[in-house]
């Protein structure tokens, strides 16, 4: 074989070794068992927390918003009112083929592309009865609107405390070659003292996960990271 026509064969053998690799390497879709409907995830009555009757008709239908927006299969609102006449807004997005990066869609970038002066993000500890939650906090204000914020993602099945996957965790994704779903879960209220809305927050999130089946409970928690 002349040096031409062997060079020529070694290049044909290596584009196709690495066509196979991309292949191999391409995600798989995320298994649809895993997918959740959130309609039917979140009862309209917990604790002392109840739909409240007045937001009812401002409320979107779970998959429009996420269609709108291209960023979400299911984008579940409601807002919530206890018998002392507190409002809670909650918001659950979720995202089947999360190929992107979750922290594109976190609340401190959409609020302020939505017009809002956004501060600082802060990490808190979510009280959960006996155990705690690792959250972010931050407010958003429009003129006469201070929103305090609290929020937590789950990425693949996995709490994401918003820091960038280890080298350990990427290659892990790799092998596994599949793409992870994604869950964002979102509380905020409007009210000048952030630290009481959050306090307040913190008694709705607890009542939501108590109520929630075990199952969508570990749903919209997750289990903590590999190391």
């Amino acid at each position: 074989m002349n040096p031409l026509r062997r060079r020529a064969l070694v290049l044909a053998l290596g584009m196709g070794s690495a066509a196979a690799l991309a292949a191999w390497m391409k995600p798989r879709p995320a298994d649809p068992a895993d997918r959740i409907d959130l309609e039917a995830l979140l009862p309209e009555r917990f604790g002392a927390w109840r739909i409240d009757p007045d937001s009812v008709a401002f409320v979107r239908a779970a998959d429009r918003r996420g269609a709108q927006v291209r960023m979400y299969d299911q984008v579940l609102e409601r807002t919530f009112l206890n018998e002392r006449g507190q409002r809670v807004m909650l918001s659950i997005a979720y995202g089947a083929d999360q190929s992107a990066d979750m922290q594109l869609h976190r609340p401190e970038v959409c609020y302020r592309a939505g017009g809002f002066e956004v501060g600082a993000p802060s990490a808190a500890q979510l009280a959960l009865g006996t155990a705690s939650l690792p959250v972010t906090r931050l407010v958003a204000h429009l003129p006469g609107r201070p929103e305090p914020i609290t929020y937590w993602a789950v990425v693949g099945g996995e709490f994401d405390a918003g820091r960038r996957p280890s080298l350990g965790e990427r290659l892990m994704r790799l092998g596994q070659r599949r793409r992870s779903d994604g869950l964002l879960v979102r509380v905020s209220s409007i009210d000048p003292d952030a630290e009481g809305a959050w306090h307040l927050q913190s008694e709705f999130a607890a009542a939501m996960l108590q109520a929630l089946h075990p199952t969508s409970r570990a749903r919209l928690l997750g289990k903590a990271p590999h190391p």
